[in-house]
């Protein structure tokens, strides 16, 4: 025997005893598996790593080959839990048997095979990237059998950002994997604390193109799942950017259609209208003169008839999956609740008072539905107006206080007095370029 923390080199049992061992198995599979494994005791004690963890390669391989399956996974945890173990050894040993899994046709095989390795990779920062593969290879499994909320769940266990030898890119798929299984299981708020992971200076960088559109379509189906437009629009704007868009015209085309659509669809803010100017602005929208007539129309303050626009814009929205079915007659009902917005706007930019019969009349609908639109845009600060149901009168004007009038009035005469000492300056210099020119022609 050798002595402690002495090497020696076994390598030489590789090619006697092994094959020998091998052979034996086809005929005797416990007594070629109790060789091997006085083999590996051998070379584990004897310090020779490399050729120990070559026999745990073997062990592994003909207990796969022999199709035992309750052997193979006795085999690996016993492996693991030898004395003095090698971490190179666990390793060499746990690759082996994730690289059978895709092989083995057993649903159930396979899924206990997967959960003993985890078992084996627990807690071990050795082999923390296998750990994570294997989470996912069980999670596709769970996903095949439509066990979407377990596979979820087991997805999520994996704290990604914490895995110190995983890449980043790697990293970011992962999460984005785990964000496309929450979606998937409509839990949409871990969905959201888990996109948050990801850091959106690195999406920007080019190499990590095909990340940023796989993360901006999620966000997508995210947001759409929230009926928020305006995040929608943000994301094609963002995907729309994106060089490798950019390159192919069929997907510029398509992501900004998308993006002058949700963002007329998204609700009135500054940030909104900042987003359609500057959609407005592109050069490539020129290409899409439909497209350019509808965000025009919004960012002109003149009136728009729903009935035009829907007969005008149906046929090419209609094109779009997003306008089909249910969630499609909500953007239809957004849009023109949008087009009465900004017609309620632009009336109360011109009109300081309006009967409510009239307003009902420009806008095309009747009195209880303008009154709902009209109290919305209030509460949301959009407007000021009040209504005066008696007279049937609607006052677009805020009423100033004391001191607002007070300060306008110092306004207008601070503005006046100016005014009086710019002329008073004007005429004396007039008069003083008088009195010289006639003080030279004395002359």
């Amino acid at each position: 025997m050798p002595k402690k923390n002495e090497e020696v080199d076994y390598s030489a049992l590789l090619e006697t005893d092994v094959p020998r061992l091998k052979e034996e198995a086809k005929k005797n599979l416990s007594g070629a598996l109790e060789g091997l494994f006085l083999l590996e005791k051998q070379t584990r004690q004897g310090g020779d790593f490399t050729t120990c963890a070559k026999i745990a390669r073997e062990i592994v391989r003909i207990c796969y080959q022999s199709e035992n399956w309750t052997q193979l996974n006795d085999t690996l945890v016993t492996l693991s839990k030898r004395r003095g173990q090698s971490k190179t050894v666990i390793q060499e040993a746990v690759q082996e048997a994730m690289g059978f899994l895709d092989s083995i046709d057993e649903i159930p095989v396979a899924t206990e095979l997967i959960k003993i390795l985890r078992g084996i990779t627990e807690g071990k920062i050795f082999v923390e990237l296998e750990s994570a593969e294997l989470t996912k290879k069980l999670a596709e499994i769970y996903e095949k059998t439509d066990k979407i909320k377990q596979a979820a769940k087991v997805l999520q266990e994996v704290q990604v950002e914490t895995l110190s030898k995983m890449e980043t890119k790697e990293k970011i798929n992962y999460i984005l994997e785990q964000v496309r299984l929450c979606l998937r299981s409509n839990d949409f708020i871990r969905a959201q604390i888990l996109s948050r992971k990801v850091n959106q200076k690195i999406l920007a960088k080019d190499e990590f193109q095909q990340e940023k559109l796989r993360y901006h379509q999620l966000m997508i189906e995210f947001y759409g799942s929230q009926e928020n437009c305006s995040e929608i629009a943000r994301a094609y704007q963002s995907i729309f950017n994106t060089p490798m868009v950019q390159e192919n015209e069929e997907e510029w085309s398509k992501n900004l259609k998308l993006l002058c659509i949700f963002s007329v669809l998204s609700a009135h803010s500054s940030e909104q209208s900042d987003m359609i100017n500057r959609t407005f602005l592109l050069k490539k929208l020129s290409e899409l003169p439909l497209y350019r007539q509808l965000l025009k129309q919004f960012l002109t303050k003149e009136l728009m008839n729903w009935s035009e626009i829907e007969a005008h814009y149906s046929g090419e929205l209609s094109s779009f999956p997003q306008f089909s079915g249910e969630s499609g007659e909500k953007l239809w009902k957004i849009l023109q609740l949008r087009v009465v917005e900004h017609n309620i706007r632009v009336i109360a930019e011109y009109y300081s008072r309006i009967k409510s019969d009239r307003l009902c009349q420009l806008l095309g609908l009747e009195q209880s539905i303008v009154e709902e639109r009209l109290s919305d845009l209030v509460v949301n600060g959009s407007i000021y107006a009040r209504i005066d149901r008696p007279a049937g009168l609607i006052n677009f004007r805020r009423p100033s206080s004391p001191v607002d009038t007070l300060n306008d009035w110092k306004g207008n005469v601070n503005e006046l007095l100016n005014l009086i000492e710019k002329t008073c300056h004007l005429v004396q210099r007039e008069n003083m370029v008088y009195q010289h020119a006639k003080v030279r022609g004395g002359k």
